[in-house]
């Protein structure tokens, strides 16, 4: 099952995307070329693709009449999942022919062509189709299911074209499924010819590479990291005129023994793409194989076929791709062209990038430096001058504003020009202009980010200002921005002063950098902004809550200050009242005497008294 292939010289990459788009690069120039959306691709996807050869007179009407011209084009073959074939010409840029069985509308699991035998395609219930692309019709249909208990691993995840040099209408074809079997095709009948291993995965790898008379098969899984290599060279005899086909009985009698594997490479994960190449030397014969496993590295192995060993073998280098600030850049694919050069596919973003590489086997592990950072080189005459070496004159920004200057080679003086000084010693900072400011916290904020320092990233981030942000983001390179996003991941999770920050940093990030975000694939991007809303939503739930609790306090606050005032408010009007021992004396001394007076009043109404009774008594 092939979801990305190279072309058979390697001038382009094809791949089908998780929305069931066929995108093609020019390896050469690291241009995508062409991108083709089928229309029915929402409902049935492309699952798999193979690169053929077709002759420039095929039409996808039957019986037209084609050319005697002998001219080919390179064409891409698409299984679906509805049987359906389409083959897409590159160089019309569209489908030109569509390949259909009536009787088989099961899906295509795995395609493979080759230049004498044609193209064969295998459904998820084991039937291969061979078709013939001159008439745009079936050949002949071959059933290679293969009668066990374990249902649910009985379907075939891989073909394999095995040629041969026999004078023959022959053809012999590799087929994974429960186990990886060599069936021999004749006249819609096959027959196992050998059984090589055990294979229940339905993600099968399979690459066959021939050198003379003699074929070799890489076999594998995407779910196991061993690699077992085979000699599948077709030994068998042509049946001459009156022999009979030997019976499945007789065929299943002489398979008495499983053979076993010749060698075994060994991986650090599971391969995702595999291609070998052997050829004759004066050494002998040499054995290179590639595999791009899913961590995002690359082995090489370079091993010479001298008899048979079980012992695992290990890549011979391990070469990976990284930035100067290491970040690692996943390596997606790799192909060992004829002239022995290695190429590379790695991810570099959104942006898919192609290499050629010489592996560096005096080392175990081979790491280019690569990334907007990577230092330039200029060959002339035949020789190699690194610029960033010769070029001492590197121009800095001053902060604030400032002039820019340049930072001199050693033992050399700095010249400043005076208008530069006068503007130096400006106060007016509203006089200047704004851009390098920005400019300045945009190298400040790389610089921290690059380096990792929490406080240089936090004097940044803390300036909640919208422009400010919107234009310091607007020039940060498209590599920083997932560490930018750590970073106000962080921020968001803290408290509500730094939380407003993030927010405006993010409106900002967002603005700037959108089709960024919706053009990136990676998964940690991903996680980051969902992570992001969550915190966002889970803090905005309870805003509500919060000021209501916020406005209870401020008011029973308000009401106790103003108890407090009451209380400890001046008296406008302050009255004392003494009260000493005189006038206490006064006030008793005042009683007295009005008690004195009492009793002389009272006395002399008794003398008045008896002043009348006496008057009475002389009359």
């Amino acid at each position: 099952m092939a979801e990305a292939a190279f072309s058979e010289d390697g001038k382009y990459f094809s791949l089908i995307t998780n929305d069931g788009r066929l995108r093609i690069w020019d390896t050469e120039t690291n241009v995508l070329k062409q991108e083709y959306t089928p229309d029915f691709h929402l409902k049935a996807s492309p699952t798999c693709l193979q690169w053929v050869e077709v002759n420039n007179s095929l039409s996808p009407k039957k019986g037209a009449r084609k050319s005697i011209s002998g001219q080919t084009s390179q064409c891409v073959a698409l299984g679906t999942i509805y049987g359906k074939i389409l083959l897409y010409s590159v160089s019309q840029a569209k489908v030109e022919t569509v390949l259909e069985n009536e009787k088989q509308t099961k899906k295509i699991q795995s395609l493979d062509w080759h230049r004498k035998y044609g193209l064969f395609s295998c459904s998820v219930d084991s039937h291969v189709i061979e078709w013939d692309l001159g008439m745009s019709s079936v050949k002949h249909t071959y059933n290679v299911s293969m009668r066990t208990k374990l249902k649910q691993v009985n379907k075939a995840s891989g073909i394999k074209i095995v040629p041969h040099n026999q004078d023959s209408s022959i053809k012999y074809i590799i087929v994974a499924s429960v186990k990886t079997n060599i069936w021999r095709l004749e006249n819609s009948n096959a027959t196992i010819v050998q059984s090589l291993s055990h294979t229940v995965s339905d993600k099968a790898i399979l690459t066959v590479t021939t050198l003379g008379n003699t074929s070799w098969l890489i076999e594998g899984s995407q779910e196991e990291r061993l690699l077992s290599f085979w000699d599948v060279t077709i030994k068998e005899e042509p049946l001459q005129n009156g022999d009979s086909t030997p019976s499945n009985k007789k065929r299943k009698k002489e398979i008495i023994v499983t053979p076993t594997p010749t060698y075994n490479f060994v991986l650090e994960d599971a391969p995702k793409f595999v291609d070998v190449n052997i050829k004759c030397d004066a050494e002998g014969t040499k054995l290179s194989l590639v595999a791009a496993t899913r961590s995002g590295v690359v082995h090489y192995y370079g091993h010479m076929l001298n008899g048979s060993t079980t012992k695992p073998i290990k890549p011979s280098v391990t070469i990976q791709v990284s930035t100067p600030g290491a970040s690692p850049l996943p390596l997606t694919c790799c192909q060992l062209p004829k002239n022995g050069d290695l190429l590379l596919g790695y991810k570099n973003g959104p942006v898919l990038l192609f290499e050629k590489v010489t592996p560096d086997l005096s080392t175990k592990t081979q790491i280019l430096i690569r990334g907007d950072n990577e230092k330039k080189v200029q060959k002339s005459n035949d020789t190699t001058k690194d610029i960033s070496s010769t070029n001492n004159d590197i121009t800095y920004v001053e902060p604030m504003g400032g002039v820019s200057r340049k930072r001199p080679t050693a033992g050399g003086t700095t010249e400043v020009t005076m208008e530069a000084r006068l503007q130096n010693l400006a106060l007016d900072l509203n006089s200047r202009s704004k851009a390098p400011v920005n400019q300045n916290l945009t190298k400040l904020l790389m610089q921290g980010l690059h380096s990792d320092d929490k406080g240089l990233i936090l004097t940044v981030l803390q300036k909640d200002d919208p422009a400010v942000a919107f234009n310091t983001i607007a020039s940060l390179p498209a590599e920083y921005v997932p560490m930018l996003l750590d970073s106000i991941l962080e921020m968001a999770t803290r408290k509500t002063s730094q939380c407003a920050a993030a927010c405006t940093w993010l409106n900002a990030l967002i603005k700037s950098h959108s089709a960024l975000l919706l053009a990136s694939i990676n998964a940690r991007t991903a996680n980051q902004i969902t992570q992001l809303l969550a915190i966002f939503t889970h803090r905005r739930s309870h805003l509500c809550q919060l000021l209501n609790l916020k406005g209870r306090i401020d008011l029973t606050v308000v009401q106790r200050n103003k108890t407090k005032d009451v209380s400890n408010q001046a008296p406008i009007l302050d009255y004392q009242d003494t009260s000493s021992d005189e006038e206490m004396e006064i006030e008793k001394a005042d009683s007295s005497a009005d008690e004195q007076w009492e009793d002389e009043v009272d006395e002399g109404d008794d003398d008045d008294d008896d002043d009348e009774t006496s008057d009475q008594s002389e009359d």
